[in-house]
């Protein structure tokens, strides 16, 4: 320990008089400095739940400088925020832009910065790469505009062990599977994400995502997971919130609905159990979020709407074999027809997206049926 005399007090009195003098000449000449941007009058949203209040921002470089009434400050260039909010970026939980990313004509993510999206999180639905460490690596060298966040893909892993197989792994294809999992939080991933909702993933039982979730948990990651069933296709919309909430409490990890919603007439009004599902989850101490988008559509593969699940497994030449005989065609076509009543009919569901015919795109499959 440094022992100082009675006799050396006033020198270091002096020498601390002097540093704090410096400090506030620099602090006071950095303030006078013109900032790069000014936003006057802002309505401020910090990210922490607060309300918003009123406020300038300045920007020097890529760093916020001031927040505050900054009175007569000087900018290269000045904003009139007034009635403007001003907000930290947004973080998508959920976003299907991987693959964009890892392109260099795309990775500027200018769409996603002109939302004010600033964080993506990859991977969603249980689909994606299994190899993070080429997935990162690719995403890197193209430079993104954003910030991306990777989650370890379930449908991908189970489908690399297991392909469209309907069946639960056997303890060896389950410690692949586990690898699989732990190899891709190894490279930086932030948790598990599953589909149930889709095959492959549809066809895992709760209990081997807990195991998988768990080692997610060993690395402090999150589960992220859409959901089984949003409707009444299968075990219900809320038996399928009641599962996330399972494998985050048995797994010891936060657990994310996804997408949080009453898909469909038959199961419109059940927002509210929901809710309350997920609230008395997190009174018992369970970690439980939920994520939605804000419009009344929703986006999917047009077989994920409305061929079974059975009828996909094995594959794609399984579901042609099984199309190729009768009675199974019209067991298909049945239950087809059922799901398309679940989503309100044929003139509820639109064409986004169908390269061999972009004619049709944007056009309602009740339309397209009427012409055919």
């Amino acid at each position: 320990m440094m022992r100082i005399e009675g006799r050396a007090l006033p020198a270091v009195r002096h020498a601390a008089t002097t540093l704090l003098l410096a400090l506030a000449t620099v602090a006071g000449a950095a303030a006078q400095q013109p900032y790069d941007i000014l936003l006057r009058g802002a309505r401020v949203l910090d990210g922490t739940g607060n309300p918003w209040y009123e406020a300038d921002v300045a920007i020097r470089g890529d760093r916020i400088a001031g927040i505050g009434d900054l009175g007569d400050a000087r900018a290269a260039v000045i904003v009139d925020a007034t009635g403007l909010f001003v907000a930290p970026g947004f973080i998508d939980a959920h976003s299907h832009a991987g693959g964009s990313l890892a392109d260099p004509e795309l990775s500027a993510a200018a769409p996603l910065l002109m939302q004010g999206i600033t964080t993506v999180f990859v991977n969603p639905d249980g689909g994606g790469p299994v190899d993070l460490v080429e997935q990162r690596r690719e995403i890197e060298a193209a430079r993104p505009g954003v910030n991306v966040a990777l989650l370890v893909p379930h449908g991908s892993v189970r489908g690399e062990v297991l392909g469209m197989a309907d069946r639960a792994p056997d303890a060896a294809e389950l410690e692949r599977m586990r690898q699989l999992v732990r190899a891709g939080m190894e490279a930086g991933a932030f948790g598990l994400s599953s589909g149930p909702f889709y095959a492959p993933g549809s066809y895992a039982k709760t209990d081997e995502l807990i195991e998988l979730a768990r080692i997610a948990s060993e690395y402090g990651g999150a589960y992220t997971s859409h959901i089984r069933d949003e409707s009444d296709y299968t075990i219900g919309v809320v038996a399928a919130v009641d599962e996330v909430i399972q494998v985050a409490r048995e797994a010891e990890l936060p657990g994310v609905v996804t997408h949080i919603k009453a898909l469909g007439p038959r199961v419109w009004g059940f927002g509210a159990a929901l809710v309350h599902r997920i609230d008395r989850a997190r009174e018992q101490g369970i970690e439980v979020y939920a994520d939605q988008y804000p419009y009344e559509a929703s986006s999917t593969s047009l077989s994920a709407a409305l061929l079974p699940r059975w009828a996909q497994a094995g594959g794609r030449d399984s579901l042609r074999s099984r199309l190729d005989d009768p009675q199974t065609r019209a067991r298909i076509r049945e239950e087809a027809l059922d799901n398309l009543d679940r989503r309100g009919g044929a003139d509820r569901i639109m064409f986004g997206r169908y390269a061999p015919d972009a004619a049709i795109e944007g056009r309602t499959l009740a339309e397209v049926a009427t012409e055919r």
